[in-house]
């Protein structure tokens, strides 16, 4: 039963980060900073994305291990011309944020934090009827 447990929490853990990464892009999606100059570098919040790969066997057990990784394009070039980051053009260089997918994101990372959870109560309870059964 401890594999169960091992997987449920890497799945736990993937689905932490997930909602951490998600908030994190959303509260920093209407960020402004100037256009970079051609072949210049962007100075703005990097969005991130996470990448989940499966683990199977070895000391790490089984599960997912997850990673964060800088979305690129990083930015999207907007008009704001209010923003005192616009260039002549009225352009500045926003997150590449789409919020809708992140609240996608973030409800998936909370049913399957749910899920997981629900998981290890049932493999909790499973193994307390097991003893109860045996003694």
């Amino acid at each position: 039963m401890s594999g169960i447990i091992s997987i449920a929490m890497s799945g736990l853990n993937d689905a932490s980060l997930r909602a951490a990464n998600a908030a994190s892009n959303i509260a920093n999606a209407s960020s402004t900073s100037p256009l970079p100059a051609a072949g210049g570098t962007y100075g703005g919040f990097q969005p991130q994305d996470v990448v989940s790969l499966s683990a199977s066997g070895g000391a790490a057990g089984s599960g997912v291990s997850s990673t964060l990784q800088p979305r690129a394009p990083s930015y999207v070039a907007t008009a704001g011309s209010t923003s005192p980051d616009a260039n002549t053009n009225g352009l500045v260089a926003t997150p590449n944020v789409d919020l809708g997918q992140e609240l996608i994101a973030l409800q998936t990372a909370q049913l399957s934090y749910r899920a997981d959870a629900t998981l290890i109560k049932t493999s909790d309870k499973m193994q307390k009827n097991l003893l109860n059964a045996v003694s």
